[in-house]
């Protein structure tokens, strides 16, 4: 199981943020970035270019979630072998 954290949260406008996540368990940690839309949809991206791109409608995230539960459960769960850079 992992553990997540917030490290720092940065507000594009009052109801959109990006969140800088750390996960991490025993043996690895990372860090990934969620775009979190007024509170209802969060994407979750590998990098901050991916974020730009996002923006820019040139990348399109395949991690996203429709509330916050779902987004924890993911984050204590998920292989993070998957997000080496």
């Amino acid at each position: 199981m992992n553990n997540y954290s917030a490290i720092e949260i940065n507000y594009l406008r009052p109801s959109r943020t990006i969140e800088t996540i750390l996960l991490e368990n025993s043996t690895q940690k990372r860090i990934v970035y969620v775009y979190n839309y007024e509170g209802w949809h969060f994407r979750v991206f590998n990098n901050i270019l991916d974020i730009l791109n996002f923006f820019d409608n040139k990348f399109e995230c395949e991690i996203s979630f429709e509330n916050e539960r779902e987004l924890g459960e993911y984050f204590e769960n998920c292989n993070l072998n998957y997000y080496k850079f």
